[in-house]
């Protein structure tokens, strides 16, 4: 039987840490006031981000995450850490949701949101999320069953 999954380092140099432990080091570098580097993996944020960005997380510094903002978390079931976009606040409670998923992540409490996504890079080049406002909308459409389904035809219809 295996044991539990430890940081290790990976062919070629890369430190692999897993979920429940990345959390704990990215927490504890948020809470000094410092910002977190990390690559992407899988594709729940495409296209805004994609598998092997680089992806910068910064500490909430006191302000609440809003509608639309792109956070690192931690997922209540399985302890790791994800990024996804807020799609609505219910109670107190962060509603997320990843661009390319088709259903919401468990609703997360202001305690489960580790920080804000402040920066991404793709091919060694610096890229934006977007403004804002389209963030918001994108995040209130992602809600509509239709959504999901109709962003992937697209891509299959009018591929880069």
């Amino acid at each position: 039987m295996a044991g539990p999954l430890r940081p290790h380092v990976a062919p070629g140099g890369d430190l692999f840490v897993p979920g429940e432990s990345l959390a704990g080091l990215m927490g504890a570098v948020l809470e000094k006031g410092l910002s977190f580097r990390f690559e992407a993996r899988g594709e729940s944020m495409h296209p805004a981000v994609r598998h092997g960005d680089v992806v910068t997380v910064a500490p909430l510094a006191g302000r609440p995450p809003a509608l639309g903002d792109v956070v690192a978390f931690v997922h209540p079931e399985t302890g790791g850490v994800r990024v996804h976009r807020v799609v609505s606040i219910e109670g107190g409670r962060y509603v997320l949701k990843g661009d390319n998923a088709l259903g919401a992540d468990p609703p997360v409490g202001r305690d489960g949101i580790i920080g804000l996504v402040v920066g991404l890079e793709r091919g060694g080049r610096g890229r934006r999320l977007g403004p804002a406002s389209w963030s918001a909308a994108r995040a209130r459409l992602s809600r509509t069953s239709c959504f999901t389904p109709l962003v992937r035809r697209a891509r299959r219809t009018f591929p880069r």
